[in-house]
């Protein structure tokens, strides 16, 4: 009898070493294939879309992988993994490694500080959102998914922001909310979920975009690159100092990211640390009823990157960072401050006029 439960174990333990093995397996065969077709035919495969979006997971998933080949003995296997460890290590380096804090560029530096945050169209949440920005202290704030009646009960809320821009227009609101003037500006012809403006910062006027495109679900790559396109054509020809972010619904590895990432630098990779998550934060949708599993997911956090600050040259980026509470919405607010680093080309003069 207990040979055959010997055995028995050792069966079961064999089975399942093996369906780990195998795991493994298509996990490599999954990243080779994202490798590949990223660049070819890339984003217009929906699969290639999907795998963009979790890259960072696919990355760590290696780490246990070339232990599980490792300690299997298949070196080639081991080889093969180490190679794509090698190969996503130096994309995500610059927010791997450890940052030196910037220091500010002489006493006189002007600062700004930008949040961008989608605070969900169906959270009412109003005194927990107030007391999130009211901690975070930012001078511009761009809101996505602010609904009319959110809108009529938060902003009012915000007695430090006395300037604000609510845009209408499109399928969800927007919202630009300041310390400094704001100055509504015309958005390109048939682009839907854009919000574009003037602050008249005391280093001079800058330009921003309040962006949300349409998620990539089913059709809406198309209509979320057409989007990002015509942004990306405007500010081509933007001479002002320019701030660019919101709810991007697409992360760092997509096409439609590096439309609008080739001409302007993404704080969070100039000088933000980690991943940077921001969606979803499921902590509203826990209750105590729940199976302790269910709440234990439910908590861990956003697990990809869609909300995203871009800025010009005439800023230095100085520090990032994803606040670590929602409250109540599905995605978590994202900081930069940046330095105006004095590069008007003869735009922006001290006074903000133009």
């Amino acid at each position: 009898m207990k040979l055959a439960q010997l055995q028995l174990t050792q069966d079961v333990v064999l089975f399942l070493s093996r369906l780990l093995l195998a795991g493994v397996h298509l996990l490599v065969l999954i990243v080779a294939a994202w490798l590949l077709l990223h660049f070819y035919p890339g984003d217009h495969w929906a699969p290639v879309r999907l795998a963009s979006y979790f890259a960072p997971w696919l990355f760590m998933a290696l780490i246990p992988a070339l232990a599980v080949a490792w300690l299997n003995r298949d070196r080639r296997l081991s080889g093969l993994i180490a190679v794509f460890i090698v190969i996503y290590t130096g994309f995500y380096w610059p927010v791997l490694v450890p940052r030196q804090r910037a220091a500010l560029a002489g006493a006189g530096g002007q600062t700004l500080r930008v949040m961008t945050f989608n605070v969900n169209m169906n959270n009412r949440n109003v005194p927990e959102l107030a007391r999130l920005i009211r901690d975070e202290s930012p001078d511009l704030i761009a809101f996505q998914e602010i609904v009319g009646d959110l809108a009529g009960v938060l902003l009012p809320e915000l007695e430090a922001y006395p300037y604000q821009l609510v845009d209408t227009s499109g399928s969800l609101p927007l919202a630009l909310v300041s310390r400094y003037p704001l100055i509504a500006l015309p958005k390109p012809a048939g682009v839907d979920r854009v919000q574009y403006a003037l602050v008249e910062t005391p280093a001079g006027l800058v330009s921003v975009w309040n962006l949300h495109p349409i998620p990539v679900i089913t059709a809406g790559w198309e209509a979320q690159r057409a989007t990002l396109r015509q942004v990306a054509e405007a500010i081509a020809h933007e001479e002002r100092p320019l701030i660019v972010l919101g709810d991007f619904n697409t992360t760092e590895q997509t096409d439609n990211y590096h439309l609008i990432a080739a001409q302007l630098t993404d704080v969070h990779w100039a000088v933000g640390q980690g991943f940077g998550f921001t969606f979803p934060d499921l902590k509203r949708a826990v209750s105590p009823d729940q199976p302790w599993l269910l709440q234990w997911l439910l908590q861990t956090g956003p697990v990809v990157k869609i909300d995203h600050i871009f800025v010009s040259d005439h800023f230095t980026p100085l520090a990032l960072h994803v606040a670590p509470t929602s409250a109540g919405s599905d995605h978590r607010p994202v900081m930069a401050t940046l330095l105006f680093n004095g590069r008007d080309n003869g735009q922006v003069t001290m006074n903000g006029n133009n």
